[in-house]
């Protein structure tokens, strides 16, 4: 290390060169890395969809997903699987274990779902390969004068396929809107008039829609390519399919009933409202990232696609209308990381002058940050890590700095000792080597505290992996910056003699400093108490400190799920949601909400018209009226919900919301499953339990996940009946499917459109219970039997929604905490259920998720890798010192500088989660730094033969300077962001709390305590040791 400094400070100019070069490298990739708000936080997960339509969600749960789900059981790599079977819907998500490949995990369950056969011809799929905040682009259709079937058709066939030609987006879904279909509505008496079944209406539409090939024909030269044309190109030839004849004269479609362009029974409506407009029933576009891609890169493809679409490809009076674009959340963020990183430069520039006195000094040091940052782009650029709020926002120049600080102050001592003489390169190189040891050990004792980082697991390791990281590759740059560049540059800037500045005030507070020392050395056992009482403090603290996961990562908008009465019909559903977007848009802050009411087209989404999923768009905060929080918004909201009939209403926002989905298969926080095969007694204790939650204090959005049961007319097929009659269970099947339920039988191929062709019963034929038992099926010898004879037909009750977790049904109560830390809800919130509930211990059993999961198994790793990561640093501290009892007494600085963190944390109600506890990690790495660079001064002025309390007071002087200007500059560093308010900046605030204030703190007990207990230790164990230590090796 000693050559390495000598060979940087004789061609320094060298060194400008290849750092100029890295500069310049770091800047490429930069522009290379993938910038994104949030990182994706979301475990590795798939879905198996499988569509039945008109399937109860009973028979979905016996006949699709139970059949897939033994399927899927044993999959490598599975962590959890869970389902939910819902009126024709079955959806299975498998959540796989950390470090399972998207694709690996994918190609596994196909393998799997290739060996399935499933009635009625259903077909299993896998969801696209996104994930819950792949949700990066929302917009509307918009037009004066086209009707919303016109709309829905551009939709489908022009705007869908252009934004998905898009590299890198993995679908684009649709909700709400018109799917036209084209349908025949059949009159029963016509059926029996012209003695016709349903079945030979079915068999013979699919006969005659067809196109055939009959190989070439050559003729001389020329092959002709032989095509029989029979398909059916609209409603009028469809009317033109005879079904049978009678004495010569043709029984038409069009006989048995009426054609007519309709559309598929609509499960979702789709109302928008902002300042300017207001869409009851419109069409929206939710364009999904695949998983992986840059953010940043797709989202520009898809504004060029929609500006491309508004220009040329749609109607002149049809345009896209964006309200939800991650763009926004992006730059957002970035701003907010940007702004506060500013703020912490140039507040470090401007302590670098008052202390140092000299401009050129302060920009030298300063130059440290670019240099050190363009560094770690590359390195990052090397590794794949993307730049984000979190990988971005916890560097603390401050702390990236110190190495500089030190090396400059050195330089500068070394100017001021002799300001006439002209310096020699000897000289610098000599006081250079001296630093250099103690700078090198200190930065990797702060790189060695980020280490637990790396030993975190699915959401917390995707969250602050990236960081540690990022830190890490800041430090190493700045370490060689400190070494290599920064000796050369203060040598050509103080070489030649000149004028020196003299800091009066500090002048005065190192002399006060050293005489307070001096009487701390002749009384050193008086700094035990106060100690003790820090340490005890410190405890007390600790354990009275609010405990949760992660604070609430603010996206800037709002999410709700809105639970309405069970069993509306899609059209009252759209009336409630016209009352919920009036009542939301009343608020200023507010500038547009979304209702998506029900179920997609696609049917992916397994709710009914019973639910909402609403977006609430705000406006940036500093357009707020002052001091307004997004919670008191929250609040606000929530009493005017209240006073609304019918609408339970739980917040979240979107990206996490979707996260949290994932992890505990609710909409919430948190969610307390309850397990036990009969639903009835299930529901009656979910119920009790639900009833308890809302009386424990914090507890808000209280809610039962799947819809109460939901009336349901019931057809019992009687087999000996159908057998007496002549006929099967198929043709009950088929005339429930087809006759009531209007399945589609055949498709229509209209240019580059296809539409289905459906086939079913007049209304006013099947709208009652009573006309249902009418209708008739026909046996094998034309007899006309009523559905009456052959089947119960009865109304009941049945279930909306079953849902499964590892093959075990359960109810799901959802639930969000405001305004009170997870651990103490927790511990009162299930005293009172294991009080007050009632129930059979061996039949049903209660399983709480959610952020409780993550929160127990983060602080389980940390509580094993903390301890790991402070052996490694004793065992650096061992090796650059040589002194078992200078590296004990540094490694005490860690449980007296957790004070001030935790004094912070309990005076600014904030609670200790993950990222309080990734400040504390970094706390303790830079509270050592400054305890290394004031011992390795006392141990060098020890070894050149200085009497001990004279080395303790000399050194303590000598490296005063350098420690308060450190201290200040990584307080102030992180300052600005333990304060800020923005989007983004709540990961940052706990974190840089903890190290600005727990930084105040253990500096303080750096300058005074310890100096005191060093002096104690030595005088007690270091008389008679002639060891050599570190310093001294290198002069």
């Amino acid at each position: 290390m000693n050559k390495l400094i000598e060979m940087a400070i004789a061609k320094k100019w060298l060194m400008v060169a290849l750092f100029s070069l890295a500069a310049l490298f770091g800047y490429y990739s930069w522009k290379q890395l993938s910038i994104e708000a949030y990182p994706d936080i979301a475990d590795v997960t798939s879905q198996v969809v499988t569509q039945v339509p008109g399937l109860a969600a009973e028979e979905v749960e016996q006949q699709i997903t139970i059949p897939i789900e033994r399927e899927l059981n044993g999959l490598p790599g599975m962590h959890v699987m869970r389902s939910k079977s819902t009126f024709g819907l079955s959806i299975i998500t498998i959540v796989f274990k950390d470090g399972v490949d998207d694709y690996w995990a994918r190609m596994r369950i196909q393998e799997r779902l290739n060996d399935i056969e499933l009635p009625y011809g259903a077909e299993p799929g896998l969801d696209p390969l996104t994930s819950p905040i792949g949700e990066v682009f929302r917009y509307i259709i918009e037009s004066d004068t086209k009707s919303l079937r016109e709309l829905t058709d551009l939709q489908r066939f022009v705007i869908v396929p252009r934004i998905n030609q898009v590299s890198g987006v993995a679908e684009v879904t649709n909700f709400g809107g018109i799917t036209t279909q084209y349908q025949i509505e059949i009159d029963p008496n016509k059926l029996t008039q012209y003695d016709v079944s349903l079945n030979d209406v079915v068999e013979t539409i699919e006969k005659n829609n067809i196109n055939a090939g009959g190989s070439t024909l050559p003729q001389g030269d020329i092959g002709y390519v032989i095509r029989g044309i029979g398909l059916v190109k609209d409603l009028e030839d469809f009317g033109k399919i005879v079904i049978k004849s009678e004495k010569g004269v043709p029984v038409l479609l069009s006989d048995i009933g009426e054609l007519k362009y309709g559309n598929l029974e609509r499960k979702g409506i789709l109302g928008y409202s902002d300042k300017n407009r207001n869409h009851s029933d419109g069409i929206e576009g939710i364009v999904l990232l695949l998983k992986g891609e840059d953010t940043s890169v797709v989202l520009e493809g898809i504004h060029e696609a929609v500006d491309e679409l508004n220009n040329d490809l749609l109607p002149k009076d049809v345009k896209i209308h964006a309200f939800l674009d991650r763009t926004d959340l992006v730059d957002t963020t970035l701003n907010t990381v940007s702004y506060t990183l500013m703020e912490g430069i140039c507040l470090v520039v401007i302590v670098l002058i008052v202390f140092l006195g000299s401009w050129r000094g302060a920009l030298l040091v300063a130059i440290t940050i670019p240099i050190s940052l363009l560094i770690a782009f590359i390195l990052m650029h090397f590794t794949s890590i993307p730049a984000n709020l979190l990988s971005l926002g916890a560097i603390d120049f401050g702390i990236i700095v110190d190495g500089a600080i030190v090396m400059m102050e050195t330089v500068l001592k070394k100017r001021e000792e002799n300001p006439k003489e002209e310096l020699k390169e000897k000289t610098i190189s000599t006081v250079a080597k001296q630093v250099a040891k103690p700078i090198f050990f200190a930065t990797l004792i702060i790189i060695t505290a980020y280490l637990p980082l790396f030993a975190f697991e699915r959401v917390e390791r995707k969250l602050f992996t990236p960081m540690a990281f990022t830190v890490g590759y800041a430090l190493l740059g700045a370490l060689s910056v400190a070494l290599l560049l920064i000796p050369g540059l203060a040598f050509v800037m103080y070489k030649k003699p000149r004028k020196i500045y003299h800091n009066k005030w500090l002048e005065k507070l190192t002399k006060s400093y050293s005489k307070v020392i001096k009487k701390i050395v002749a009384t050193p056992k008086k700094v035990i108490l106060p100690l003790l009482i820090v340490l005890a403090s410190a405890t007390v603290l600790s354990i009275s400190v609010g405990k949760d996961f992660l604070p609430t990562l603010d996206e800037g908008s709002i999410w709700l799920q809105v639970e309405l009465p069970p069993g509306l019909s899609v059209e009252k559903s759209k009336e409630m949601s016209d009352v919920l977007r009036e009542h939301t848009m009343k608020y200023d802050e507010v500038t547009y909400v979304m209702v998506q009411a029900g179920r997609n087209d696609d049917g992916t989404d397994p709710w009914t018209a019973s639910h909402f999923e609403v977006s609430i768009g705000l406006k940036p905060y500093k357009e707020w009226p002052r001091g307004k929080t997004k919670n008191d918004l929250i609040r606000e909201l929530e009493s005017e919900y209240a006073s609304m009939l019918g609408y339970t209403v739980g917040f979240s926002q979107p990206m996490i919301d979707g996260v949290m989905d994932k992890i505990s298969g609710a909409h919430s926080e948190l969610a307390v499953k309850i397990y036990g095969k009969d639903f009835t007694e299930t529901r009656k204790i979910t119920e009790n339990i639900m009833k308890e939650l809302k009386m424990v204090k914090g507890a808000v959005d209280v809610s039962i996940d799947q819809e109460p049961p939901l009336p349901q007319l019931q057809i019992h097929a009687n087999r000996d009946k159908i057998a007496q009659y002549g006929l099967n269970v198929s043709d009950v099947s088929e005339l429930i499917e087809v006759a009531i339920g209007g399945k589609a039988i055949s498709q229509i191929f209209s240019d580059d459109r296809v539409y289905d062709f459906t086939c079913r019963y007049k209304e006013d034929s099947r709208n009652t219970p009573e006309k249902i038992r009418q209708l008739t099926l026909t046996n094998v010898d034309g007899v006309k039997i009523p559905l009456a004879q052959v089947a119960d037909v009865k109304l009941n009750t049945g279930e909306s929604t079953i849902t499964r977790e590892m093959n075990k049904r359960h109810l799901t109560i959802k639930l969000n905490l405001r305004d009170r830390d997870l651990s103490s809800f927790l511990k009162e919130a299930q005293n009172k259920i294991e009080q007050n509930i009632d129930y059979d211990h061996s039949q049903y059993h209660i399983k709480w998720s959610g952020q409780f999961e993550n929160q127990d198994r983060a602080y389980k790793r940390l509580s094993v890798i903390i301890p790991i990561a402070i052996l490694v640093m004793f065992i650096l501290l061992y090796a650059a010192f040589g002194k078992l009892r200078q590296a004990l007494l540094l490694i005490g600085i860690i449980p007296l500088s957790i004070f001030g963190g935790m004094l912070a944390l309990n005076v600014r109600g904030m609670t200790l989660n993950v990222s309080s506890a990734v400040g504390f990690i970094a706390l303790f790495g830079v509270a050592i730094q400054n305890g290394v660079i004031m011992i390795s001064q006392i141990n060098l002025l020890k070894n050149k033969g200085m009497e001990l309390s004279q080395a303790v007071i000399e050194g303590t002087k000598n490296r005063f300077r350098p420690v308060l200007m450190t201290a200040t500059v990584a307080i102030l560093g992180l300052l600005p962001a333990s304060l800020a308010t923005g989007i983004g900046s709540d990961v940052q605030r706990p974190l840089a709390t903890v190290i600005v204030y727990g930084l105040l703190f253990s500096t303080i007990i750096t300058l005074f305590a310890l100096p005191a207990l060093y002096y104690m230790i030595e005088k007690k164990w270091g008389k008679d040791s002639v060891e050599k230590s570190v310093n001294q090796k290198q002069d």
